[in-house]
């Protein structure tokens, strides 16, 4: 059943101002390498850099979606209810075939975009995309001063490796208090469009990263914070420590939960992590 010719409407007009903002943008901007985003200004990242670290871990690797906020919450449920209206929209679909192309897509590649792109659609730019579905974090996302305090516990480097374009997760961390302008929780995000053509699960994505952070990291020596299983199992492969959150309700089995995770928690919360991985915060 369509949605209604208002809502369509509305819908047009969101789709149709992002792509003149993009053309905008395009005629503005000149080429350049993708980059992560650093989430700190300049005399924060250098006071960070001479405040002493932990001697255990060369880096700490957040998820975004479902870790830092619970997956629960509504705004998954909402992004998703976005990214059917753009395909109801721009390719004329039913509803019963957006719901069912965008679970296609991302199950075919964990990334609602890529997986689409690979379906062959026609789907803009990643920005505006991503734009457009993530619209509206603020309405669900908000400050949580005891993330912020176990975050800051941990002694380490600290970023962010999101599926989601850069700025999207920025907007994110802005919402929930963990930006540049409120905290010096996280040095920078890697997001969908630093990792691209790859994303999340796939190793290049992980080895892109990787390499951003420097020689002296090796991944071996970093933990990896994450609520799909299948990212937890790509981050094992690498040998990183592996701490699996549960926000989303999951199902995954004993045996991956045994071979894969160091560490299952329901949310990242001091008590929590401290009982099960202490060397988190010496």
């Amino acid at each position: 059943m369509r949605a209604s010719r208002g809502a369509a409407r509305a819908v047009a007009r969101d789709i149709a101002r992002l792509a003149v903002a993009r053309r905008h943008s395009m005629a503005r901007a000149t080429p350049r390498a993708a980059r992560a985003v650093d989430a700190r200004p300049r005399a924060r990242a250098t006071r960070r850099a001479s405040t002493a670290r932990g001697s255990n871990f060369d880096a700490l690797v957040f998820d975004l979606d479902g870790v830092l906020y619970d997956g629960a919450n509504g705004y998954l449920a909402h992004v998703r209810a976005r990214q059917r209206a753009y395909l109801r929209e721009r390719f004329g679909m039913t509803a019963a075939e957006a719901a069912a192309t965008r679970k296609t897509a991302f199950a075919k590649a964990s990334q609602c975009y890529k997986g689409l792109r690979d379906l062959g659609l026609d789907v803009e730019s990643q920005e505006a995309f991503t734009a457009y579905c993530r619209a509206g974090a603020e309405t669900f996302l908000k400050p949580d001063a005891a993330l912020e305090e176990c975050l800051r516990a941990m002694p380490y480097r600290k970023v962010v490796m999101t599926n989601t374009s850069e700025t999207e997760g920025m907007k994110a961390l802005t919402a929930l208090g963990l930006d540049a302008s409120s905290s010096d929780a996280f040095e920078k995000v890697y997001g969908g469009i630093f990792t691209a053509p790859a994303c999340k699960p796939q190793r290049e994505a992980f080895e892109k990263v990787f390499a951003d952070l420097g020689r002296d990291v090796d991944p071996r020596r970093c933990v990896m914070f994450e609520d799909s299983m299948k990212n937890v199992k790509a981050a094992k492969s690498f040998g990183m420590t592996t701490v699996f959150v549960r926000t989303r309700g999951e199902s995954v089995l004993d045996d991956d939960v045994e071979a894969c995770c160091d560490a299952v928690v329901d949310e990242i919360e001091f008590e929590q992590l401290r009982r099960q991985l202490p060397e988190l915060f010496d």
